[in-house]
């Protein structure tokens, strides 16, 4: 029968764990971080472990040194990271006893971190077919731990599972990249990869060299000095030498690079000659090039500023670099430029078309949120807006390998509120008109238009007529007043609803079995045109929340078609359409507004 250890002591005491880590035949002792000890045989660890084999095999301080605190009643005590409930449960599984029963993730984690970190085959071996065996009820939990632990092969075997799940959240996402993440969401269950990626956990990197020694190499080509101010390469009064991967020597002062960037500050420090001091500085080698580095001092140096950079992948190299060397004057003004890589508002949004700029503002979202820009980071999650969930989800920058998942679903949970925000306000906006008798109901944004138009005084006129007992009514006329002729009065929202008793061709009076959602309108008559026009403009934003959704071509051209097939539709509401679809587009970016992206 199990026993498991017992409960953390204070710091400052220790205490013996149960059996059977408390024999007197034990040769060492492993101490955890909460001040347990194991007594422990080095025979058994040397034979599960080699890093326990090599650890054990140290020479340790006699008994009665000094160093007491490494010696307890005459044997080694050796101190681990590792708290005593998984130390406990890490040696159950080298012990000749008992497996230790884990029944959960959370247990399961730290236990397979450790076996792991000590390179214990066998325990690994069980605790990896357990993760297995545990993740048939949580796949993505366990794929992000197989993912965090670098395990790909059983990230693999969990990836068809953890992609039918992808659309939740667990907090072990947070240690994985959003590139992880993308492929997931991507993976492809029947052909056991994803579509262009293979499912991999970790992001190739590549090793930077030495910061600064005696680096022998020929000069730099003149096409590489070409763009570099005279005042950086020949600079009479330079103390410092800074050589890029492309073998350009600058020749540049340390002063001025002290106070601009601490980190070069200290580089410059390290490759100073101990006995000569500042007579003699070996160069310091930066592993960016000549280009990179001399538009960094361009803005440290009184010279003049550089150009904007032409493209995001130039300023992704030049910001890394100045955030790399902590250079504040250079970064700001990085920062500054982050804003006119993102999509201008333009027809081909109108349209829902996608454009080359649309990986541009994911590429912008993921270095904003790299470098902490909170403004920017907000600016690129709303130009994403004109992308539908499904296009967004889609595409892949290599930026994505450099920010958290969290970050990443949190973009993606974004975009999904705005959606529902942004049309359940365009079905509210319909709604609010459906009372037409009630003096709460909220203002027409086509009522000021329209009340000015031609046909509106002699629809009113028509009106105070009927109110004075003036005649019988032709159906025509009675239509006309219905659709919006009382503009002049005090109910102006009774421009898109007609009585229950006045119903035409272009109208629509919903009965019991209609969609929950149109209630408000079984009592009264509605243009049929305006509401399928808001219905489509809702369907649209669920998906693709762009403000400029209202103004799409088609939805407006089909709207005015059928506008024009209803001769008193078409003398009062064609000249104000396009300003109501216009105030439909600032209730869009209202909402939009409201939406907060959390990524706390």
């Amino acid at each position: 029968m199990s026993t498991t250890a017992t409960s953390p002591p204070m710091a400052s005491t220790t205490t013996n764990a149960g059996p059977p880590f408390n024999k007197a035949t034990a040769d060492a002792i492993l101490r955890a971080s909460d001040n347990v000890d194991f007594w422990v045989r080095r025979s058994i660890l040397a034979e599960a472990s080699s890093v326990f084999e090599d650890m054990l095999s140290i020479p340790q301080p006699p008994p009665g040194s000094a160093n007491s605190d490494e010696v307890k009643d005459g044997l080694p005590v050796i101190r681990l990271s590792e708290d005593s409930a998984t130390l406990d449960k890490l040696l159950r599984l080298c012990y000749p006893t008992d497996d230790p029963q884990i029944d959960s993730l959370d247990s399961l984690r730290p236990v397979l971190q450790a076996a792991l970190k000590y390179m214990m085959q066998e325990s690994t071996s069980l605790l990896r077919r357990r993760l297995i065996k545990l993740g048939e009820a949580q796949p993505l939990r366990a794929f992000a731990i197989a993912c965090s632990l670098e395990l790909d092969q059983d990230a693999e075997a969990l990836a068809p599972l953890a992609h039918s799940v992808h659309g939740t959240f667990v907090e072990e996402l947070r240690g994985l990249s959003a590139g992880v993440y993308y492929r997931i969401v991507h993976y492809l269950p029947r052909r056991g990869t994803m579509s262009s990626k293979r499912m991999t956990c970790k992001t190739p990197r590549t090793t930077a060299s030495p910061p600064c020694g005696p680096v022998h190499r020929g000069p730099g080509s003149d096409d590489s000095r070409r763009h570099i101010p005279p005042e950086l390469l020949h600079s009479p009064t330079a103390d410092v030498i800074v050589r890029t991967t492309d073998n350009v020597d600058l020749h540049l002062h340390s002063a001025i690079l002290s106070l601009a960037s601490p980190v070069l500050r200290d580089l410059i420090v390290d490759c100073q000659d101990q006995d000569n001091g500042w007579e003699y500085v070996e160069p310091v080698y930066l592993p960016e090039d000549s280009h990179t580095v001399a538009t960094l001092l361009q803005h440290v140096y009184p010279l003049p500023r550089p150009v904007l950079s032409k493209s995001l992948s130039e300023l992704k190299s030049l910001l890394s670099a100045a955030y790399k060397y902590d250079i504040a004057a250079a970064t700001q003004a990085l920062r500054a430029q982050l804003p006119s890589f993102l999509p201008a508002s333009c027809e081909c949004e109108v349209r829902g078309e996608r454009t080359e700029t649309d990986a541009d503002a994911l590429r912008v979202f993921a270095l904003a949120h790299r470098y902490g820009f909170h403004e920017e980071r907000i600016a690129a999650a709303r130009a994403l807006l004109r992308l539908s969930s499904e296009e967004l989800r889609g595409v892949y920058v290599e930026e994505l390998e450099d920010i958290p998942a969290d970050a990443y679903f949190r973009l993606l949970e974004y975009h999904d509120k705005c959606g529902q925000v942004t049309s359940a306000r365009v079905l509210a906006h319909a709604l609010s008109y459906s009372e037409a008798g009630s003096s709460s109901a909220p203002s027409s944004p086509m009522s000021t238009t329209l009340g000015s138009m031609p046909g509106a005084g002699r629809a009113n006129s028509r009106d105070r007529a009927r109110s004075g007992g003036g005649g019988n009514k032709s159906k025509s006329d009675t239509h006309q007043a219905g659709a919006g002729l009382s503009l002049g009065t005090s109910d102006p929202c009774r421009i898109l609803t007609t009585n229950r008793g006045h119903t035409y061709t272009c109208h629509v009076l919903l009965d019991d079995t209609s969609s929950p959602a149109w209630a408000h309108f079984q009592t009264h008559s509605t243009p049929r045109w305006w509401i399928m026009y808001l219905y489509k403009v809702a369907l649209v934003l669920r998906h693709r929340p762009s403000a400029r959704a209202p103004l799409d071509a088609g939805l407006r051209q089909r709207a005015i078609s059928r506008m024009l097939e209803c001769q008193c539709c078409r003398g009062v509401f064609l000249q104000g359409f396009q300003e109501y679809a216009e105030s439909l587009v600032r209730e869009v970016e209202i909402a939009v507004a409201k939406v907060k992206l959390n990524l706390s």
